[in-house]
C-alpha cells in the first residue's frame, strides 16, 4: 500500500512539472522582443496586399500586441499587430519597400489589429506568410 501511494505521488510531480511544457504545443513570448517586430515588418507586404486595406495609404506596425511559437516541421509563429495609416501612399512605392525609415504612422489614421502566422524553415530557406485581420481599432483605443 505504501508502494502504491508513493508511486502515484511521483506520477502526480512528474504530470504537474510537465503540463506547462506541452511537446509542440503554442508557447507565449515576450512581444516586445525586436525579433517579433522585425517579423511584423516582414508582413507588411501581406497585410496591405489584404482587400481590407482599401485606403490611399499603406498600413505600417505600431506594435505587436501578442507572440507566440510552436515547432511544426519548423517553427510557426503567430503575432497580433497593431497597424496604422502611415504617411507612405500607394502608387509612388511599392508594398514591400515600406520600411520604419521611409514611413512613419499619421496622426489621426485609422488603426487595426492583424493577425500575421509566419512558418519558418531556415535549413530550407522558406518563409511562408499568412495575414488576417481580426479588427478595426478606434484611436483612442490602448494596448
Amino acid at each position: 500500500m505504501k508502494a502504491i501511494l508513493v508511486f502515484a505521488l511521483i506520477a502526480i510531480s512528474i504530470i504537474s512539472v510537465n503540463a506547462g511544457m506541452m511537446t509542440g504545443g503554442s508557447v507565449e513570448q515576450d512581444a516586445s522582443q525586436k525579433e517579433y517586430s522585425d517579423k511584423a515588418w516582414k508582413a507588411v507586404k501581406g497585410i496591405n496586399d489584404q482587400a481590407s486595406n482599401n485606403g490611399p495609404y499603406y498600413y505600417a506596425p505600431i506594435k505587436v500586441t501578442k507572440a507566440s511559437t510552436q515547432v511544426v516541421a519548423g517553427i510557426s509563429t503567430k503575432l497580433e499587430v497593431l497597424v496604422g495609416e502611415s504617411n507612405c501612399k500607394k502608387g509612388e512605392l511599392q508594398a514591400h519597400e515600406i520600411t520604419s525609415s521611409n514611413c512613419q504612422i499619421k496622426d489621426g489614421g485609422s488603426r487595426a489589429l492583424y493577425q500575421v502566422t509566419i512558418w519558418e524553415k531556415p535549413w530550407e530557406n522558406f518563409e511562408q506568410f499568412t495575414v488576417e485581420k481580426i479588427r478595426d481599432v478606434t484611436a483612442d483605443e490602448q494596448f
